[in-house]
């Protein structure tokens, strides 16, 4: 399923699993250059030839956007049982023509301006192939912004369970706060999206991976009916009445999230804002087993290189003669390798040869287009693997604001949503992911904490002031305060806000 692969594995390849292949232990070591030749079938576009060779990009004018560079398409192009193949002969040869298999993609062929003139909302080859395009961009953009707030520590994220949530909002969202964010996830010129989301949330539930949704609501709070109905008809959520007890409330989402992801995540939300009117939730739970599993017999303490100086112990996974799919990709320093699950689902590892590198841009030049055909056959290899469980939970406020959604957070349009003033008050995303002998387990969830707008105004940094006479508008007063009490002595901010300072009757002080 190219959907899945594209979307859930290839984030997951980015999760710095630093896979070890000893080149001199391994039966045959798989080599792609830009000096070796690699039959792979000429590109053409734009009425030129260029050669598709292994690590580069295409010939023609290393271009600046992602369609110019790769066009619609996903690692593996095949044509999922289902979907229309809307592709033209010649959107099949910028593909690779056919899938993994050398088959051509079954199904109807429209040409591109039937697909333009096609106003339906039928799942077609070809906005499949940009749903996964803007979500593989999404999921680098989002990974670059979390790594420049978190530049050493581990990171897991499901760009697929926070672009749900973000188009789930969409959903309720009008003129250019629909606007931005859709562009945010890269999904804007996706026809028929929440469609087009919802065969792709049918289509992911048949394989291994599980999801769920829900919205819930405060008591009183007037919903438009058609949000509540396109919420459960694209996205599978239902509503529920949130109880109006914090306590009750918080126990509840968690334990949903908690049965949802099978327990990896036990509790989601630490509190919930008193102001909270609506949450939209989701879940993911992903479980695949390795085609070949690693024995655990063999699983023992060994070292884990952090860089050229540190090592440090952990459990690692082996094996003497595992058939694994691999190769050196020496235009990037990397190698890459592919974990087969059961079914049509893989685990891709990308492992730079340096310790100092960035996984952003090697994601960026990273030539997914080509990689199903980069893939030499399965040889017998020696394998170490890190057995490892990790958690990541993060805020995402700051760093949606800082891909363009700040209004989210200040004043959202949410009128397809309710009448009332709303605003984002909290986006939180948590994810989990366990490797071991028998495969890999993951999850995630998202929430998207939604508030009535407060008015508020805070004097609380120097500022101007005129008192004006208003019938005349004479000024009687004006003037600047810069420190509206001089005779106090300044503190440094960090020392107040550890201070944690409260009243004489030990409530918290406003801030």
């Amino acid at each position: 399923m190219v959907l899945l692969w594209g979307l859930l594995l290839l984030c997951l390849s980015a999760l710095h699993t630093q896979l070890r292949l000893p080149l001199a232990q391994a039966s045959e070591q798989q080599r792609l250059s830009l000096d070796e030749v690699v039959k792979l079938k000429d590109l053409k576009g734009d009425g030129e030839v260029a050669s598709a060779v292994p690590g580069a990009l295409p010939d023609a004018k290393l271009s600046d956007t992602w369609e110019e560079t790769y066009g619609h398409t996903s690692p593996f192009p095949t044509t999922p049982e289902g979907i229309k193949n809307d592709e033209s002969p010649e959107d099949t040869a910028r593909a690779g023509a056919g899938n993994c298999h050398g088959e051509e993609p079954a199904g109807e062929v429209l040409s591109s301006e039937e697909d333009e003139d096609n106003q339906s909302c039928d799942i077609t080859w070809k906005k499949s192939q940009r749903l996964a395009s803007g979500l593989m961009k999404f999921s680098i953009d989002l990974l670059r912004e979390v790594q420049q707030e978190n530049d050493r520590s581990n990171v897991i994220l499901s760009p697929l369970s926070i672009a749900l949530a973000l188009s789930h909002l969409a959903l309720g969202a009008a003129n250019q706060t629909e606007k931005h964010l859709l562009e945010a996830i890269h999904l804007e010129s996706v026809p028929c999206l929440h469609h087009l989301l919802s065969a792709l949330r049918r289509r992911l539930a048949e394989a291994t991976l599980s999801l769920a949704s829900r919205v819930y609501l405060q008591k009183g709070l007037e919903v438009k009916e058609k949000f509540l109905e396109d919420s459960e008809k694209f996205y599978g959520a239902k509503p529920v009445s949130l109880s109006g007890s914090s306590e009750d409330d918080l126990e509840a989402i968690n334990q949903w999230v908690k049965e949802a992801t099978n327990g990896q995540i036990p509790t989601f939300l630490q509190q919930l804002p008193g102001n909270t009117v609506m949450l939209l939730l989701n879940a993911i739970h992903f479980h695949g087993f390795w085609r070949n599993k690693f024995d655990a017999a063999f699983t023992s303490p060994d070292i884990f290189h952090l860089d050229d100086d540190f090592v440090v112990s952990v459990e690692m996974m082996k094996a003497q003669r595992y058939s694994l799919s691999w190769f050196t990709l020496e235009s990037h320093d990397v190698q890459v390798a592919k974990f087969p699950f059961k079914g049509n689902v893989s685990f891709v590892v990308i492992v730079p040869h340096q310790y100092s590198w960035n996984a952003t841009h090697v994601l960026e030049s990273f030539p997914y287009r080509q990689l199903c055909t980069l893939f030499p056959e399965e040889v017998p290899t020696t394998v170490k693997m890190p057995k490892m469980k990790l958690d990541y939970q993060l805020e995402l406020s700051n760093i949606l604001s800082q891909m363009g959604l700040q209004e989210l957070f200040t004043n959202p349009n949410l009128q397809k949503i309710s009448d009332e003033s709303l605003f984002v008050s909290s986006i939180q995303h948590q994810s989990s992911l366990e490797l071991k002998e028998d495969g890999v387990e993951g999850s995630a969830a998202t929430s998207v904490v939604i508030s009535r707008s407060l008015s508020a105004f805070n004097l609380d940094r120097p500022f101007l002031f005129i008192i004006f006479e208003e019938e005349l508008g004479i000024p009687l007063f004006i003037g600047s305060v810069q420190n509206p009490n001089p005779n106090a002595a300044p503190q440094l901010k960090e020392l107040r806000r550890s201070a944690a300072a409260k009243d004489d009757k030990g409530y918290p002080m406003p801030k």
